[in-house]
């Protein structure tokens, strides 16, 4: 047998380790997609079910009784009572989610699809110190997010997809959280005192279809990592709006039903990503472009505003650093 050669002694030995740390590789993937099936399956049937659910939102929990709760009460300088408007707080996480007004009535309504032992929708009530009635929806996964992945969840029709009515008669300040998934958000024709949106990691439509009923003081909208547009902000008829987003690209309308005479001030932060601003030319628009240090950046063209003086007035002012913003008017 012919002796070997210093070389391919190497070249041997590196070949058998570079097959042994494939072997092993191979063994750790199939071992890593083997736990995550096993810890799934322990959580219960990975089958969808068809769902209807409804969670009663409006009212007031009736108040502690007892000196307590009656210095509680004099201390906050008011009572819960039915005019309170109702914090609510919705969170969903991963799935296809439409959000929209329902019937009317004090009660949200849930309707859709997801595995019961897989996911957790889950409800919580209380009282805040001054009265007002809180409520959180949350839906989640109960499997941790690498045993989601390795096991395949989700290839083979069981994404949930649920649809969310929320009364339009009961006055609310609302959160919305969306993350990891799909979501149509129509909030037109609610009854809104605030607005908060945090929707994140996926596709996001938002539109307010018709005018919002009542003064709507504050919208305040995060978004990351994903794609995200907002229709007739008009119909909103916010008096103020901020928003702050990165790693991704907002689109904004500004389009809709503004009252006469209204004043509107609107602030956008966008990092990594780009920002569109639709603006009718039916309004009078003041913009203020800024780069991340605060500095003027290039002024935008010039666009013919209103004559009318009872015509709408926005002030918008944009802060951008790595990406490209922009104003469409139309």
């Amino acid at each position: 047998m012919k002796k070997l050669s210093g070389w391919q002694k190497a070249g041997m030995i590196a070949g058998v380790g570079c097959f042994s740390i494939l072997v092993v590789i191979v063994i750790g993937v199939v071992g890593a997609i083997l736990w995550a099936r096993s810890t799934v399956a322990q959580l219960g049937d990975t089958t969808p079910a068809k769902m209807e659910r409804t969670i009663a939102v409006g009212g007031t929990i009736p108040a502690a009784s007892g000196p307590a709760a009656a210095a509680g009460a004099k201390a906050a300088g008011k009572t819960a009572d039915a005019a309170t408007p109702l914090r609510l707080t919705i969170d969903l996480e991963e799935g296809t989610f439409t959000i929209r007004p329902g019937p009317p009535g004090g009660q949200v309504q849930i309707q859709g699809s997801y595995a019961p032992g897989i996911y957790d929708l889950t409800e919580t009530h209380d009282n805040e110190p001054g009265g007002a009635r809180r409520s959180t929806i949350r839906f989640r996964s109960k499997a941790p997010a690498w045993a989601r992945i390795l096991s395949g969840m989700g290839e083979s029709g069981g994404r949930p997809e649920l649809t969310v009515l929320i009364p339009p008669a009961s006055p609310m300040d609302l959160t919305l959280r969306v993350s990891m998934g799909e979501s149509r958000i129509d909030l037109g024709g609610l009854t809104l005192g605030e607005l908060d949106l945090n929707l994140s990691m996926g596709e996001h439509r938002v539109d307010f279809g018709q005018p919002l009923v009542g003064a709507l003081r504050r919208v305040r909208l995060d978004t990351s990592m994903g794609n995200v547009s907002v229709e007739h902000l008009g119909n909103a008829r916010a008096q103020a709006l901020e928003t702050s987003g990165n790693m991704g690209n907002l689109t904004a309308d500004l389009g809709g039903e503004w009252p006469t005479g209204t004043d509107a001030a609107f602030t956008f932060s966008q990092s990594m990503g780009e920002l569109t601003l639709r603006v009718p030319s039916s309004v009078r628009l003041e913009t203020d472009f800024r780069n991340a240090d605060g500095e003027p950046r290039r002024p935008l063209p010039e666009t013919d505003n209103p004559t009318d003086p009872n015509a709408p007035r926005l002030r918008v002012r944009v802060l951008s650093s790595m990406g490209e913003s922009r104003v469409v008017r139309y």
